[in-house]
């Protein structure tokens, strides 16, 4: 599949070349601020004036945002690839190859925070974009994901990586450099080894001490409406969750930017007036998308907690709880990678209740250190990878059939609890 960067001339003296050069500072520019930012709250001025440029300087190189958008995910994409790529053709096994291409994220992340690498979008509104543009930044994701998968079956028949569902493993392998520039910061940058070091043993060995078996576990239902269906607060509440339902389901899919409120309306059935009256705006939505987001965690990890077990099986029931609430009628979860779209003061609001949720968790994770269910590794870092594995977790439906199947977190937080070797 061919790229989007030309194999023109390589002399400094070529046009082609300078232009193309140019044209990859502004990708670089522009997908670092769609990552921050979100690109709904991004304007091609914005990039401008980061980079002291003209507006019609950048005009020059792209006709629109939505053009920079698709531009930025094919880079993306080309970038994801050579990684694989590189990956695949070192001479090792199948468990060293994956390692090899999650460091060489790690790596090129690391290099952008200190400025000596380019950005890389987040492949984060891909529905958003026009029918051919979508669709080809689809196939060029399938041609990464088929790679991994080659490597993980190579891993499989060699008996190094464990014998699951190559799509699911991917799924998750793919979970921990996505979430890199969620959380990686330019503070972690000065110091990286540490850090990459405790995400390479998460995936290799996972966080257990001893090889943990998964049972059969029961979902707790994460809502607590009345059944009162003659209350008008009842009705009003009724109402709200059948929009932030929709609406996280219509944001995930199509990010900020391609969501109608109008489409939402019609999805449910009820006329504009009456949408409009409980909903003001497209960006109250999703803050409350957001809200009710962090109720239903804050529940099922307290549901969690509340078990006497072990630290090991509250993070397995807290992991398997958000999975599952997924794939039920009170999902899905609505995806961090929105959180950009809002504005600064509901961004801190939801950073806030999110560190609280995330607190949690890791009190869990700690217990496990004292009770030696788990190993001593850095806690804040396997609170990282665990959320990115959680908010990954519905890009299963993608590639896995019955992606609500109860069996199926069990599959999916392996890697993350016994880790991707075979024991």
């Amino acid at each position: 599949m061919s790229s989007i960067i030309t194999n023109s001339a390589r002399s400094p003296f070529s046009k082609g070349y300078q232009r193309q050069r140019k044209f990859q500072s502004i990708l670089s520019e522009a997908a670092g601020l769609f990552n921050w930012q979100g690109s709904r709250a991004t304007t091609l001025t914005d990039i401008a004036n980061s980079m002291k440029l003209t507006k019609t300087c950048v005009y020059y190189y792209v006709k629109t945002k939505e053009d920079l958008i698709y531009q930025c995910y094919v880079s993306s994409c080309d970038m994801w690839l050579a990684q694989a790529q590189q990956a695949a053709a070192l001479e090792g096994n199948g468990l060293e190859k994956i390692v090899a291409m999650v460091q060489g994220h790690f790596d090129q992340y690391v290099k952008a925070l200190n400025g000596v690498a380019p950005h890389f979008a987040m492949l984060a509104e891909i529905s958003s974009l026009d029918e051919a543009h979508a669709a080809d930044i689809k196939n060029r994701w399938q041609e990464v994901f088929d790679l991994c998968k080659k490597m993980v079956s190579q891993g499989i028949e060699e008996g190094v990586i464990e014998n699951l569902d190559p799509a699911v493993i991917c799924t998750g392998i793919f979970a921990i450099p996505q979430w890199f520039p969620v959380w990686l910061k330019r503070s972690h940058a000065t110091n990286p080894e540490p850090i990459i070091k405790a995400v390479l043993d998460i995936l290799v060995n996972g966080l257990s001490q001893q090889h943990h078996e998964f049972s059969d576990i029961e979902f707790p239902e994460p809502s607590n409406l009345s059944l009162d269906s003659f209350d008008r607060g009842f009705q009003n509440r009724l109402k709200r969750e059948a929009f932030c339902r929709v609406g996280t389901t219509q944001f995930n899919q199509k990010g900020f930017k391609g969501t109608s409120l109008d489409e939402i309306a019609s999805l449910l059935d009820v006329t504009k007036g009456a949408f409009y009256y409980h909903i003001k705006n497209k960006e109250e939505l999703l803050y409350q998308c957001f809200n009710r987001t962090l109720t239903v965690e804050k529940n099922l990890l307290t549901a969690a907690g509340t078990v006497e077990v072990t630290g090991l099986k509250k993070v397995e029931l807290s992991l398997r709880y958000l999975f599952n609430v997924q794939f039920t009628d009170q999902g899905p979860l609505i995806r961090y990678r929105s959180l950009p779209s809002l504005d600064e003061e509901h961004r801190k609001k939801i950073l806030k209740e999110t560190k609280t949720n995330s607190g949690k968790l890791g009190a869990y994770i700690r217990q496990g250190f004292d009770d030696s269910t788990l190993r001593k590794i850095d806690a804040d870092v396997a609170q990282h990878v665990l959320s990115g594995a959680v908010e990954a977790s519905a890009n299963l439906a993608e590639w896995v059939a019955n992606a609500n199947a109860p069996e199926l977190s069990a599959s999916y937080f392996h890697l993350f609890i016994n880790g991707l070797s075979a024991k």
